[in-house]
């Protein structure tokens, strides 16, 4: 509680010294709203429009490929933190393993 008292008094000082202070203190209250957010478990920006999304593991906002809609034959995928368009043919809570290595060729032992 002291440390908000703190921020306030700070922030009211700041934007009485002037223009410069005024735009210092608009700088620091944007920063203490971002920090807010983010020790809330949201990001510390505020993602807008539909082709953003908050990934809520980094913080940052990212780009939505599901947001304007994945398209023909395709499905959005929304198990991971961020939402991801998939083709029908995959299933959306598997993940596929990649194809294993070819055979390396063996050369017969020498007589």
């Amino acid at each position: 509680m002291n440390r908000r008292l703190a921020t306030l008094a700070l922030l009211a000082l700041a934007g009485c010294a002037g223009k410069e202070g005024g735009a210092i203190a608009l700088a620091l209250w944007g920063m203490v709203g971002s920090f807010a957010s983010r020790a809330a478990g949201g990001c510390y920006a505020v993602c807008e429009g539909v082709g953003q999304v908050c990934n809520t593991e980094t913080g940052f906002c990212e780009h939505n490929p599901c947001g304007p809609g994945c398209g023909d034959s395709r499905h959005c995928d929304v198990r991971g933190p961020v939402p991801v368009c998939i083709a029908d043919s995959e299933p959306a809570d598997l993940t596929q393993a990649p194809p294993p290595p070819p055979e390396l060729p063996i050369a017969a032992p020498p007589p």
